[in-house]
Formats: structure tokens, C-alpha cells, sequence
């Protein structure tokens, strides 16, 4: 039979009968003849299938597998323990600092002196961070190397470690003594060549920290 003409969206064949008119707007059921686009996949809220859901799954796995290694993210760091988990922590005072030390700076028993480069400041960031040891029997922090006490205004003390020199009460003096003289090495031997407490070690000891110093002539 031959299709012969069109009216109104009707088709008309050779022998006069009409066919069925359809509509020329695409059907939104689902089915199998309708001619319409696809169905449309849904999910429920928050399911797996949700792209948004997936990236942030994702990045929370990402997030796990970092935890306890090197500049992980400071939320999945460890606890900050000790005295850093109360208050600031405070850089030593100046009578450990050698170009900060004077001619009057107190001496004690011991007196351990920050040689120049040490990164004391970076140090206490760590502690701060929590990637410090604390060591709750001793009372001390261990990072880099380098071990500190902590005071109870949370200024911090060099106990020992790279960058650290102990010097005894007589050795702090010498050191002081050169540091007063301005370098002037004789001057300072002159200064305090009656003082019986102070020998050949302590002279030593005193001028191998002192080459550190900004005074420093290159005498020794």
C-alpha cells in the first residue's frame, strides 16, 4: 500500500484509510517503543553513586593513609603533650644565646650555650606541633637532635644536642670576660689571671665556644 500524503499529522494511504495519528511530543515514560530519551538513572540522596559523595570518599582515604607520616595534615597529628599543650613556649633566656650574652648574665653550675645557626626557633614550632618526644619522667621534649626543659613560664631551657656546649661556672666566666673585652683575648687574661678557680681547661673551654662569637678576632 503507498503512503501518499500527510494531514494534520495523520497519514493517508493509496486506498483512502487513515492512520493513527501520533503526537509529535516525545514521550517521558520509560519503556522499551516510545521513542523519548532514556530514563534518567536515579540515586538515593547521599548514595555511592553521588559524585560529590565519591570525591569526598575519596579524599577521606587519602587523608587516612597519611596519618603519622611527615607533614601529614595537623588535624591527624598526635596529641600535643606536656607543657606546649598549656602555653606558648618561650625561647631560652639571653645568658644561653653566646651573641646574646653579657658581661653580667649570671652564671650556675651549668650553663649550656646556643652556638649561632641552631634553629631554636624551629624547634619549638615542632614542640608546638606536636611532632616533639615528651618524655613525662624527665620532663623534657626531644626534637632534632636536641633535648629542652621547660620552665613553668614556659621558657624553654638547652639541656643538650647539636648546636649545645656545656660550659661549667669558671668556663661561663672566661667566656664572659672575653665577651666584655670585646675579643681582646690579653685583656682578658689580664682581668682574670688571680682568679684560682680559672686554669688552662677553663680557658680552653671558654675560647673554643667563644670562635663562635661575633667579637670573635681569630686570636686564639
Amino acid at each position: 500500500m503507498t503512503l501518499i500524503d500527510t494531514i494534520g499529522g495523520s497519514r493517508r494511504w493509496a486506498d483512502g484509510s487513515m492512520a493513527r495519528s501520533h503526537s509529535s511530543k516525545p514521550s517521558t515514560q520509560g519503556g522499551g517503543g516510545g521513542g523519548g530519551d532514556p530514563p534518567q538513572r536515579r540515586t538515593a540522596a547521599g548514595g555511592a553513586d553521588d559524585a560529590g559523595n565519591v570525591a569526598a570518599a575519596q579524599e577521606r582515604v587519602a587523608m587516612m593513609a597519611t596519618v603519622g607520616r611527615p607533614g601529614a595534615p595537623s588535624s591527624l597529628t598526635a596529641p600535643i603533650k606536656g607543657p606546649a599543650a598549656k602555653m606558648p613556649l618561650r625561647e631560652p633566656n639571653n645568658r644561653h644565646i653566646l651573641n646574646s650574652i653579657r658581661p653580667k648574665s649570671p652564671a650556675k653550675g651549668k650553663n649550656t650555650i646556643v652556638l649561632p645557626g641552631t634553629d631554636v626557633a624551629g624547634d619549638l614550632a615542632q614542640i608546638s606541633a606536636g611532632h616533639a618526644t615528651w618524655n613525662p619522667t624527665s620532663n623534657r621534649y626531644k626534637v632534632n637532635g636536641r633535648t629542652y626543659a621547660v620552665e613553668d613560664t614556659g621558657t624553654v631551657i638547652p639541656v643538650s644536642g647539636p648546636g649545645f656546649v656545656d660550659l661549667s661556672r669558671p668556663a661561663y666566666k672566661v667566656l664572659k670576660q672575653l665577651i666584655g673585652s670585646n675579643g681582646d683575648i690579653d685583656a682578658a687574661r689580664r682581668a682574670l689571671a688571680r682568679d684560682p678557680a680559672i686554669g688552662d681547661a677553663e680557658w680552653r673551654s671558654a675560647l673554643d665556644v667563644f670562635q663562635h662569637h661575633k667579637s670573635y678576632r681569630g686570636e686564639a
